[in-house]
C-alpha cells in the first residue's frame, strides 16, 4: 500500500505540483495523501499530518511505502531527515523518493543496498554537523564563562509541569495512546528520561491512568 507525503512551508504556497507527481505513481489513493502545511525545521514526529499518517500506517496489516516528491519534504534538518528513515525501517516502513529516485527498502523487506549508500553518506554529513555544532557551543560557552556571563544551570532549577506539558505535546498524546517509552523514543527521538517525567506529570494530574 502506497501513502502519499505532501510538505509546503505556508498557506500561500500551492501543492499542486507535488500532488501531479504523485497521481501518475502506482496505487495512488486521494484517500492516503497528507498534505502538511508547516515550516521544514519543524520535525517531522511533531507534525500533525505526519504523525496521523503514521499512526495509520502502523496500524495497518500490510507492508506500506511512504512516497514523497523529495527527501527535503521530510524537513530540512540531515539529522532529522535520518532519524524519520531510520524509524521508517524500523517499523517496515519504505521511503521512496522521486527527485532523487530511491526506495529504502526492496520488495522482501530487506534495506536496498543503493539507498543505504546514500543515507551512509548522508549519516556522515550529520555526523560532521553534530561535531560542528558540539565545537561551536562549547567553544562559546567557554567565552562567556571567560567573560563572566556563563554560570550554567541554577541548582534546583526544573522545568513547571505546565511548561512540561506544553512543550512535549506529541510524547504525551503517544503516551495517552497507549504507547511504551521505548516506542516513543524510536518514534519521537525523545530520551527516555524526559518520556517518564512527562509520563509521571500525567499520572499526578490524572491524565493517564498506571
Amino acid at each position: 500500500m502506497y501513502y502519499f507525503y505532501s510538505r509546503i512551508s505556508t498557506a500561500q504556497q500551492n501543492s499542486s505540483r507535488q500532488l501531479e507527481n504523485f497521481k501518475s505513481h502506482i496505487g495512488y489513493d486521494a484517500k492516503k495523501v497528507f498534505i502538511e502545511k508547516i515550516q521544514g525545521s519543524v520535525p517531522f514526529f511533531e507534525r500533525p499530518e505526519a504523525n496521523r499518517m503514521f499512526d495509520e500506517i502502523t496500524d495497518a496489516s500490510e507492508n506500506c511505502t511512504v512516497v514523497v516528491d523529495s527527501v527535503d519534504r521530510l524537513g530540512r534538518n540531515l539529522l532529522d531527515i535520518l532519524h524519520t528513515i531510520e524509524t521508517f525501517t524500523k517499523n517496515g516502513i519504505s521511503l521512496k523518493s522521486l527527485k532523487e529516485g530511491f526506495t529504502t527498502l526492496l520488495d522482501d523487506g530487506q534495506e536496498n543496498p543503493m539507498a543505504k549508500l546514500v543515507i551512509s553518506v548522508m549519516a556522515s554529513i550529520g555526523e560532521m554537523e553534530r561535531n560542528r555544532i558540539k565545537t561551536r557551543t562549547a567553544e562559546g560557552i567557554a567565552i562567556a564563562k571567560a567573560m563572566g556571563k556563563f554560570t550554567g544551570r541554577k541548582f534546583g532549577s526544573a522545568q513547571s509541569d505546565e511548561k512540561l506539558l506544553q512543550r512535549h505535546q506529541t510524547i504525551q498524546k503517544k503516551l495517552q495512546k497507549g504507547l511504551t517509552v521505548r516506542e516513543i523514543t524510536e518514534i519521537t527521538g525523545a530520551s527516555s528520561a524526559t518520556i517518564i517525567k512527562v509520563k509521571k506529570v500525567l499520572i499526578q494530574r490524572k491524565m493517564l491512568s498506571i
